[in-house]
């Protein structure tokens, strides 16, 4: 995690400051051929976080330095300063922020050059960030009727430039078996799924009966290990793809364009022909922007969707048995609640509160 990066969000995307300074705002040090005013911070300490723990609020201490050639002028950038950051919360550039407070100030009149001296007028701040995510718990599916139905995601859901993420561990199975899927009708779907025939895992793409497919034939079946699954789409860009275990595995071209309303979307089956996965699932996330490699590899080395969609992109997070980052430390069966803050939860059907398992990705 990097906290100066959030410090700087916050901070460049702030127009009293911005209108001042310009993008004259660096960490640690100014080029000396800056002109004034600009601004300095610097993360004096900085928690270290750690992946699949037990959530931990940790403090960071952070000064935010305002140079300028006019006392006056000083005074007025670090109010502009503390105005920005203080008591400000939320999630930048995938630092998940709990709360900023204004710990004091110091001033500074750096004579060095007699009358072309420089005021500096220093703000102190602590930083509460949440480090890391409890990884306890995934959710187990017996293969019969089990699914998880996910509630709102009709309106978010992007057909056009999208990405959807989870890991998966499957049991040995005699037929198809699906991860994910997002149906409007027959001709119109997304369905992420373990073909059994072929030893595939394969996501078809159907849009106004046309269907593109990408697929991996890498065998993940009863292998007793937990595989990361990635796949993105972007219609103008007109690429599908498909990644396991941080690798591109396969991409296709000339993508259809799926039409229609009435969105079904479920975890664990495909509401078109059933396919109830066997196996578990953890950690699902959908996205309404195509990951680029590098995101899927930063996906898949953290675990925290957050990292790689930072304050937009994320429309769900379903943590399949963990409760949310800073609530309960599990789910209430028999909702699987959506992390994202858009509130688009899943219901667990047919299934009860033993299918949340302390089987999870290392």
């Amino acid at each position: 995690m990097d906290i100066g990066k959030a410090i700087y969000k916050i901070l460049s995307d702030n127009i009293a400051v911005s209108k001042l300074v310009g993008t004259r705002i660096a960490p640690n040090v100014m080029k000396q051929t800056s002109p004034f005013p600009f601004i300095v911070y610097d993360v004096t300490s900085q928690p270290e976080g750690q992946k699949d723990s037990v959530a931990l609020l940790d403090k960071a201490s952070v000064m935010v330095s305002a140079y300028c050639k006019t006392y006056s002028e000083a005074s007025k950038l670090a109010n502009y300063i503390r105005t920005a950051l203080d008591r400000v919360n939320g999630l930048y550039v995938g630092v998940d922020i709990q709360a900023i407070d204004f710990d004091g100030y110091d001033d500074v009149f750096d004579d060095m050059s007699g009358s072309d001296g420089v005021y500096r007028k220093s703000l102190n701040f602590n930083v509460r960030v949440l480090n890391s995510f409890n990884n306890i718990y995934s959710t187990n599916f017996d293969g019969v009727d089990d699914y998880v139905a996910i509630d709102g995601i009709t309106s978010v859901i992007d057909y056009t430039s999208g990405s959807l993420s989870l890991w998966a561990k499957t049991d040995i199975t005699t037929t198809n078996r699906a991860f994910f899927a997002s149906f409007i009708d027959s001709s119109n779907y997304i369905s992420l799924f373990y073909g059994h025939s072929n030893n595939e895992i394969k996501l078809n793409y159907r849009g106004g009966g046309a269907t593109k497919t990408v697929n991996t034939t890498d065998v993940i079946e009863g292998d007793g290990l937990w595989h990361h699954i990635v796949v993105s789409w972007d219609v103008s860009g007109d690429l599908l793809s498909l990644y396991l275990d941080g690798v591109l595995k396969d991409t296709t071209a000339s993508l259809p364009t799926i039409v229609g309303s009435g969105v079904t979307s479920s975890i664990g089956n495909n509401a078109n022909s059933g396919q109830y996965f066997l196996g578990n699932i953890d950690e699902v996330s959908l996205f309404n922007l195509e990951l680029t490699a590098s995101q899927v590899t930063t996906l898949y080395n953290d675990g925290l969707p957050y990292t790689v969609a930072a304050d937009t992109g994320l429309i769900g997070w379903w943590r399949m048995g963990d409760g949310t980052l800073t609530g309960d430390s599990i789910a209430t069966f028999p909702t699987i609640p959506d992390d994202s803050s858009n509130s688009n939860n899943g219901t667990m059907t047919n299934m009860t509160s033993i299918d949340f398992e302390a089987d999870v990705p290392e």
